[in-house]
């Protein structure tokens, strides 16, 4: 995960798998990235594997930055992230670009 962004946006780019073998600590790690009034663009260009806890990070993410008062969207989400928030039909509650 890294940050990069301008006053305005922080955009932060996420890379590798995203399963339950690792979203505890990359939720851990993210702990910074709401602040109130900001915009934060997650970029899941990187991800190569994608599994429910994925999805479940995504949610918690999105949780966290409403109760900092910020505002969140996801980018470039891999196909196998898509199909699970399609399925789950999470369209609406997980802000993609």
């Amino acid at each position: 995960m890294s940050p990069a962004g301008n006053a305005d946006v922080h955009t932060v780019r996420v890379d590798g798998e995203l399963d339950v073998d690792n979203v505890p600590a990359r939720l851990r790690k993210s702990a910074a990235w709401f602040n109130p009034g900001r915009e934060t663009v997650v970029d899941l260009g990187g991800v190569t594997r994608a599994d429910s806890a994925g999805v479940a990070l995504l949610l918690e993410w999105t949780r966290e930055a409403d109760k900092a008062g910020a505002t969140l969207h996801f980018a470039n989400a891999p196909a196998q992230m898509r199909a699970i928030i399609d399925f789950c039909a999470l369209n609406d509650v997980i802000p993609m670009r």
